[in-house]
């Protein structure tokens, strides 16, 4: 009850700064996860990390002993996080016009969980559950990460379940996800840096890669980020984290599955604009988290490629998009 209390009170206010989106996850969202058992696990799953988080520990009541509580508010986030994510590939299995809506609910808080969980193994060895070495910890975080975006396109892209997510209680969801998708309206300023950047990786990948079908794949993927950037001064900050990863192709999420170092690059020049971006409390520590595992995971004549997203994260600068060195 006090996970669920704060998730109304203060998680939800935090997922968006749009009114109405904030006022959906503390009314409707809850009203439909009291019906769905791996949603509701989401919610407190959600809800716990956000107390632990900086943001979160300051707005929390004054009473709770934060460095007594930290563990065993992250180990019941752990609890209800794996709770949710095995509900929710079960569901996957049963996906129709009345599990839709809470599938596709919890499908969009699991990815902001993903990013919610500290990027490191808080816990020490002896813990089963959660007992990893680093690098495999945020392994493993990639991994969940990629399966959550290949189970969104099943959703989403259903021509028979769309109408009804439209004009269902997930409605608001659908048409912030329909309106971060427009490509009209460009916006006459472009960031020069960053597009210079994203244009340099994807010739050095060119030049330096001898398998050419990984590397066109992962040029369009380049591409895709590209026009995600142009469309971001029409959106919230939170839209990149969200957009680009559900326009990813299956090519190239197999390959990044694959730690192909091409697929890895890409995906630290998005970790990189994420941290540029994004002011969320959720997001914060992750790009710098996974781009260390990708630093310790490719090989030494990749590493020069990791150069500005590294530089761009460590920097501290973000969210300001203008920001050059």
């Amino acid at each position: 009850m006090e996970l669920l209390h704060s998730f109304t009170i203060n998680t939800a206010k935090s997922i968006s700064d749009s009114s109405e989106i904030q006022t959906f996850f503390s009314t409707t969202f809850v009203q439909l996860a009291l019906k769905h058992d791996f949603l509701l696990h989401c919610i407190l799953a959600l809800s716990a990390f956000h107390i632990v988080s900086p943001q979160g520990a300051a707005q929390s009541s004054s009473s709770i002993d934060m460095g007594r509580a930290t563990d065993e508010y992250l180990l019941t986030a752990y609890d209800h996080h794996e709770s949710a994510l095995k509900g929710y590939r079960c569901s996957l299995s049963n996906l129709n016009s009345e599990s839709c809506h809470a599938i596709f609910g919890c499908a969009c808080l699991l990815f902001i969980t993903s990013f919610s969980r500290p990027s490191k193994n808080p816990f020490p060895s002896d813990q089963p559950d959660v007992s990893m070495g680093t690098g495999i910890w945020l392994d493993f975080q990639l991994s969940e990460w990629i399966i959550l975006i290949k189970g969104l396109p099943s959703i989403v892209n259903h021509s028979e379940l769309l109408p009804v997510l439209r004009h269902g209680p997930m409605s608001p969801l659908m048409k912030a996800r329909e309106s971060m998708c427009k490509k009209d309206n460009f916006p006459s300023g472009k960031n020069v840096l960053a597009y210079s950047r994203l244009h340099d990786l994807s010739e050095a990948l060119g030049k330096q890669s001898s398998d050419q079908h990984a590397v066109e794949i992962c040029q369009s993927s380049l591409r895709t980020l590209h026009e995600v950037v142009e469309e971001l001064p029409q959106m919230h900050d939170t839209a990149l984290a969200f957009i680009w990863p559900m326009r990813a192709t299956p090519d190239y999420l197999v390959l990044l599955e694959d730690k192909r170092p091409e697929a890895l690059l890409v995906f630290a020049y998005y970790c990189a604009l994420l941290q540029l971006m994004s002011s969320r409390w959720f997001i914060k520590g992750w790009p710098l988290s996974i781009l260390e595992s990708i630093r310790d995971t490719i090989e030494d004549k990749w590493i020069w490629l990791l150069g500005w997203p590294l530089e761009t994260v460590l920097d501290g600068q973000g969210p300001s998009w203008e920001h050059s060195r």
